[in-house]
């Protein structure tokens, strides 16, 4: 779910981490930071309600437990390269806004400054992850497909008024994907175009899939998911060695709170599955990459099944390595299967 600092690194077994003392106790802390807030902090939330099983477990002991344990190791695993501590870190200091009080949601600017061609008629929306903006999605995800003409823009969805430039933090039902639906009007509006097409990344393909399934039925046409997360195995995204609730309050605590909603069973995940049981909506075209370098979203939780529905791994269709998470929004052959979901000229 990071945005640009995570780097692309190569294929093949984790790398051990060989961390100082101080750095080690570093990270306790801020696991013991997190998880203090989600036992401490009374939200009222889309997370879904927290039952007497896990409050019978917020005992002195549990607590020390939680602490010292598995959301530590939850770090740790969810952020091999050490990219996360920064941002929690950061989070916890107010970055975005008051711990469980971050303000009100900032505007979601969407200049349309292109129009669709004949050759491509539909407007493309780029959806970006957490910690993310429209503006650096642009040129690692937008770039590419402008070049070959496609009319692309990127709004800054879910981020607070107190640092509008760092989105995908909000709440994914209140702010990012009613964002998200008003950008479609809009774009459709200006540009006169029946259709719109999304990319989105990581956190930002849950966005596209609840947006175009739940708030904006017809108004999309194709969804491209890079990396992204489609509501199957979230253990990358949640801590699951910890009680879901837990887990899932200590990210909103935190003002990480679109995190927070895709915990199992959350509200989010239920309306977006809806009745049919399903995150996809029966006649969108979808497509789904992801790569066995990513240790956060690889295929086997980012893919999920659906009548019609792409799986494309980039290290079998096209050749080479593994990439990572971020390396993903970066790679040539991202972007050549991303166009070629759209239309555009897709080969490796």
């Amino acid at each position: 779910m990071l945005g640009s600092r995570t780097p692309s690194r190569p294929a093949g077994r984790r790398p051990a981490h060989r961390t100082s003392r101080r750095s080690r106790a570093r990270r306790t802390g801020l696991a013991g930071a997190l998880a203090a807030l989600a036992l401490s902090i009374p939200v009222a939330t889309g997370v879904g309600p927290v039952p007497d099983r896990v409050a019978d477990r917020v005992t002195p002991a549990a607590r020390a437990q939680v602490q010292l344990g598995p959301l530590g190791d939850y770090l740790r695993d969810l952020d091999p390269t050490g990219e996360l501590g920064p941002y929690v870190t950061e989070a916890l200091n107010g970055i975005n806004g008051p711990i469980g009080d971050p303000g009100p949601p900032a505007a979601a600017a969407a200049p349309v400054t292109c129009r669709p061609t004949v050759a491509h008629p539909r407007p493309v929306i780029l959806v970006h992850g957490t910690f993310d903006n429209g503006a650096d999605t642009m040129p690692r995800l937008g770039d590419p497909l402008r070049r070959q003409g496609f009319c692309v823009i990127a709004p800054t969805l879910g981020a607070y008024a107190g640092n509008p430039a760092r989105g995908g933090l909000d709440s994914i039902v209140a702010a990012s994907g009613p964002q998200l639906a008003g950008v479609i009007d809009h774009v459709r509006a200006v540009t006169g175009a029946e259709q719109v097409d999304l990319v989105g990344y990581s956190q930002g393909a849950a966005i596209a899939g609840y947006t175009t399934k739940v708030l904006r039925p017809g108004a999309v046409n194709r969804v491209v998911s890079v990396g992204g997360y489609w509501g199957a195995d979230n253990s990358g995204l949640i801590p699951n060695q910890l009680p879901r609730e837990v887990a899932a309050l200590g990210l909103w605590a935190a003002n990480l709170r679109g995190l927070a909603e895709l915990s199992p069973g959350s509200p989010l995940i239920a309306a977006w599955y809806g009745l049919d049981r399903t995150p996809f909506l029966p006649g969108v075209g979808y497509t789904l990459i992801a790569t066995r370098g990513d240790h956060l979203l690889p295929p086997e939780r980012s893919f999920v099944p659906g009548p019609g529905v792409r799986w494309v791994v980039p290290e079998d269709a096209c050749g080479g390595r593994p990439n990572s998470h971020g390396g993903m929004a970066v790679d040539a052959r991202t972007h050549a299967i991303v166009a070629g979901a759209l239309g555009g000229a897709g080969g490796c």
